[in-house]
Parts: structure tokens; sequence; C-alpha cells
């Protein structure tokens, strides 16, 4: 963790010095598989532009350090910080990158289809993944489903049409509106992890009891 720390500062450092258009705050982990085993995510999931470029050069930073090395993205285990430009207020959204590709999608469009907002991002419209992107977004207001019965949606309805709620277009109910600045909008996905983290604690503790073991062996032999 302390290395990549480092990686970390000295890819800023980097940056700062050889462009000056990076408006992104970016930090990583990154971890060796041998002593984290995770598994990646199975979904083919779509970087979005907004932070390909910083993406990009991350990629190209790392393998002039470690050549021949290749890096697999977590995106399941990953944060994001979206600054939210509302009429009269702004918030601050923490969000999984599921969900910062789904919202990206409305600084260009008032609504999305489904199949539209599936696609952005990679996942099929029926999978459980997107189900919880979408829940959430539309459960906190921020996205409203023109199908759906108050806060919920259908998933399995292809050209079901989710709106970006905007106080100062949308005088209703519904309205988005919070007394916090700061929200968090990935408890969704995080709930899903609490299972494969747990299986990953476990196989890391078996790999550990036996090196725990052999080095016990080892010992006793001298």
């Amino acid at each position: 963790m302390s290395l990549s720390e480092k990686l970390t500062d000295s890819f800023k450092e980097h940056m700062e010095q050889n462009h000056n258009n990076m408006d992104i705050t970016f930090s990583i982990a990154v971890l060796s598989r041998n002593f984290w085993p995770i598994d990646p995510p199975k979904d083919d999931f779509i970087v979005p532009t907004d932070i390909e470029l910083t993406y990009d050069r991350f990629q190209r930073y790392y393998q002039t350090k470690h050549s021949g090395r290749k890096l697999t993205w977590l995106w399941n285990y990953s944060d994001i910080e979206l600054r939210a430009n509302y009429p009269g207020q702004k918030y601050i959204f923490v969000t999984s990158p599921y969900q910062m590709a789904v919202l990206l999608q409305y600084n260009n469009n008032d609504k999305l289809s489904l199949d539209k907002l599936a696609t952005a991002i990679n996942l099929r419209k029926d999978s459980d993944l997107l189900t919880q992107v979408l829940q959430h977004l539309v459960k906190s207001r921020i996205l409203i489903n023109d199908e759906a019965d108050q806060y919920d949606f259908n998933p399995r309805a292809p050209y079901s049409l989710f709106r970006l709620c905007v106080p100062f277009f949308y005088q209703t109910f519904s309205d988005f509106r919070s007394t916090k600045i700061r929200m968090n909008l990935n408890q969704p996905v995080q709930i899903g992890l609490n299972a494969e983290s747990s299986v990953a604690v476990k196989t890391e503790d078996e790999n550990r009891k036996y090196i725990i073991q052999a080095t016990i062996v080892r010992c006793a032999s001298l």
C-alpha cells in the first residue's frame, strides 16, 4: 500500500510537469495479485470518455515504470466523486463507476432509454448490476423513470425512459432536493461486494496458513 501511494504521488507530479489540462483528481491502489486474490468484474466496462484520457495516461505511465506487467482494473471496488451543478445548488455525488457512466450521459441528454443506458456502460439491460445502478439513482430522485410506480422501475422494459430530475425544469413532488451537499450513492453496488470480500478473505487466510506451515517445517528442519 505504501508503494502504491508513492506511485500515485509520482504520477501526479508527472502530470503536473507534462500535462496542465488534467482537471481530475486521481488516486489508485496498485496491488499484487499474489497477495490480494480479488477476482476482476465479469463485465466489460466501457471507460467513459470524460476519464478515458487520465485512464490511458496512467496505463502508459505504469508501463514505463514496470514493463511487462498487466493492470487489471477492479472497477467494482472504486469510488467516484462527481460534482453536480443544479440550478442554485451544487452537490457532490459519491458513485460507483457504473453510476458515474450513467450520470455522465446526462451532460448531453435530458432523457435516455434503458437500452441506451445499458449500451453506454456495456451491461445487459436485464442484469442485476444495472438494476442496482439505476434503482438507487431513481430512489434518490436524481433520475425519474416515466414507466415506474413512484421510485421503482421494471428492468425488463427496454423502452422505459429515464430523465434527469432538475428542479428548475420539473416543479413536481419528485424534484431532486437534498439537505446534504455530499451524497453517497454507491451503497447498492457495495452490498454486492460483501460476499466477494468474504470469499477473498477466506482464500487469503487459507493461502497464508500453508505458507506459515511451510515456514515452520523449514525452521524445524534447521
